[in-house]
């Protein structure tokens, strides 16, 4: 029951996450393309969209499903499933026209080209932060050696 817990919060703050970033972005848009209200269906939609990325991953980037599973690979076991909802919720939901090859391309360089964007971020920092860890635990040793 523990583990239950400590997944259903780990995909509450993802999900919490996300959907602040989507929504400030979403505004950004509704501003720059002067629109004047978000249809709830639209929202809504984002809303399980976030509890969905939340939830894989929680399933992907975790040791809930996968023990020892490369880092690569647990991005294709979060990207694969997340394009496949992406999708049900854009042809479910509307969200560009279907029939239209065009938008079907856009959306998925949109895609590719946000969760590249994503995911070196979050590398750029792991790796910055482990160097100032690094730093600060070279300077321990230095200190101590003295």
């Amino acid at each position: 029951m523990k583990k239950f817990f400590q997944a259903a919060a780990a995909i509450k703050e993802c999900a919490s996450l996300c959907y602040t970033g989507a929504m400030c972005f979403y505004m950004i848009f509704l501003w720059v393309f002067r629109q004047e209200a978000a249809p709830l269906p639209e929202l809504f939609s984002l809303l399980l969209v976030c509890v969905a990325a939340g939830a894989m991953q929680v399933a992907a980037f975790s040791n809930l499903l996968f023990k020892k599973l490369a880092y690569g690979w647990r991005m294709v076991v979060f990207a694969v499933p997340f394009f496949a909802v992406l999708t049900a919720f854009a042809v479910g939901f509307g969200w560009f026209p279907t029939e239209n090859a065009g938008a079907w391309l856009t959306f998925i360089v949109i895609f590719v080209v946000i969760f590249v964007t994503i995911t070196a971020g979050i590398e750029l920092y792991y790796r910055l932060s482990g160097r100032k860890w690094d730093d600060r635990l070279d300077w321990y040793r230095r200190r101590k050696g003295e």
